[in-house]
């Protein structure tokens, strides 16, 4: 009967010594978590950097990239980063994604709606929508003011679809509302009255 009580004494001894154990092993991977989760990571300067040139920085410093976007400016270096997100030298959490905006190789080319008979306020808000930023009005004679006969580009037409560069200087072709429906018809009058004289 002894030899039974000091059996069941060692085994609850045995058994609080692997809980214990469980336990403080427990602790350990919980703070161990805690302090990694907590960890901040520094965010290297990219600016300048060829994109080739991203991965294994990026790499080495347990982050993550991707190009969000692409801008043009003719002065810039082809393929170069101008633009990161979050800033160089700031401080994120481990596995985080640096977004990137880099230089475009080439003029972004963007298709331009058709606006013949739209109005001047709603072409010119549609051209600078679309990234359009320099715009000019030319008026032509014509009874309907603001009323929009036209686009060009370099002296061309520019019909709806067609792809110019996002840079580009527009001119809208844009009736002043000078002629009225009136002194058009009189003139159409005259016209058909001095014909009619000659023919006699």
């Amino acid at each position: 009967m002894k030899k039974f009580i000091a059996n069941i004494y060692v085994r609850n001894i045995l058994l609080m010594a692997v809980l214990l154990f469980v336990l403080i092993g427990i602790v350990l991977f919980c703070l161990n978590q805690y302090t990694r989760h907590n960890k901040s990571i520094e965010v290297p300067d990219l600016r300048g950097l060829q994109i080739q040139e991203v991965a294994p920085i990026i790499g080495s410093k347990d982050l993550k990239y991707e190009v969000v976007d692409s801008v043009y400016n003719k002065d810039g270096v082809p393929g170069a980063i101008v633009e990161q997100i979050p800033l160089g030298k700031s401080h994120v959490k481990e596995g985080r994604t640096i977004y990137l905006t880099i230089q475009a190789r080439s003029e972004q080319l963007v298709a331009v709606p058709d606006l013949e008979d739209s109005s001047l306020r709603q072409s010119e808000a549609l051209l600078r929508a679309l990234g359009f930023s320099n715009i000019n009005i030319v008026r032509i004679p014509s009874e309907y003011l603001d009323l929009v006969f036209g686009l060009e580009y370099k002296g061309a037409t520019v019909k709806g679809g067609q792809k110019i560069p996002k840079n580009a200087t527009l001119t809208l072709k844009v009736g002043d509302g000078g002629i009225s429906s009136d002194s058009i018809s009189s003139e159409e009058v005259e016209v058909e009255t001095d014909t009619s004289s000659e023919t006699f």
